[in-house]
């Protein structure tokens, strides 16, 4: 088994998107293209067209009718509603100062950089990795929590840069150490899997870190111990195929790919509802 038989899911909390207590930040701080599944080219800074005065989509139930798959995948791993409970008065992104906007902005986008580091460090945990490599994982991930508990006007300039850098050694290092358990899973010749088709294929302990697996077919493949940390996985078919054993696999990952009701994801995901169609 690649993960703990006992896993503790609350690590994951902090970690989960709650739309009802944030902002709309990603609705106006992001850069949308139309061709990227965004209801139409938008600049940074800019609110989406459907944002509503309570920061709420109002084509929400229609994303899946409206094709707007740039939505239905987007995460911010929780940074939004971390960011939010720093504003005191909601703003009105239509009209609040440049100044006031960019520094919220900002704040988001380094909260968000780290909030996705502390995601892949706390997946450690329900690994069954030494306890000494746990408490490596522990430590920065106590260190990323204080990094980021600072005033908005200092996030706002934060340069998380550091911090992930040496965060994304050690998920290296975790991924090394998996690889070991599979040696005859071959080294990655490729990392681009565009449209290939691996239906079927015994595909344990392969490397797919940092992979384009855009519109690539995984259908009832074994996935077991691959590892998807980083992995674009747009279209990618998964459907009747066990992720439960997947090493890395993030929501926007799932939300991204497709699925059915016999894709079998591990526990800390949940499945999206648009396969509840298929």
């Amino acid at each position: 088994m690649i993960y703990e038989k006992d896993i503790d899911l609350s690590i994951f909390e902090p970690y989960k998107i709650n739309c009802r207590s944030c902002s709309g930040l990603c609705c106006v701080a992001l850069y949308f293209s139309k061709s990227d599944g965004f209801p139409k080219d938008k600049k940074a800074g800019i609110a989406c067209k459907n944002l509503q005065p309570d920061y709420q989509c109002k084509v929400y139930p229609q994303l899946s009718e409206q094709g707007l798959k740039g939505c239905m995948a987007y995460d911010c791993f929780g940074a939004g509603q971390y960011v939010t409970r720093y504003i005191k008065d909601l703003p009105n992104w239509r009209t609040i100062p440049q100044k006031e906007a960019e520094q919220i902005f900002n704040s988001f986008l380094a909260v968000m950089r780290v909030y996705q580091t502390l995601w892949y460090l706390s997946q450690c945990f329900i690994l069954q990795l030494p306890q000494s490599e746990k408490k490596q994982a522990g430590l920065l991930i106590d260190e990323g929590n204080k990094l980021i508990d600072i005033p908005l006007e200092r996030l706002a300039v934060l340069d998380v840069q550091p911090f992930c850098g040496k965060s994304n050694n050690y998920l290296r290092h975790i991924c090394t150490i998996f690889q070991s358990y599979f040696p005859d899973s071959g080294k990655v010749s490729s990392k681009n899997y565009i449209g290939k088709n691996m239906k079927q294929k015994n595909l344990k302990g392969k490397d797919f870190s940092m992979s384009l697996l855009i519109a690539a077919n995984l259908a009832q493949s074994n996935l077991y111990g691959a590892n998807f940390l980083g992995a674009d996985t747009r279209d990618t078919n998964i459907c009747n195929t066990d992720l439960s054993q997947c090493l890395f696999l993030t929501q926007i990952q799932i939300n991204s790919a497709k699925g059915n009701n016999k894709t079998i994801l591990p526990p800390y995901l949940h499945r999206p509802k648009t396969w509840d169609l298929t």
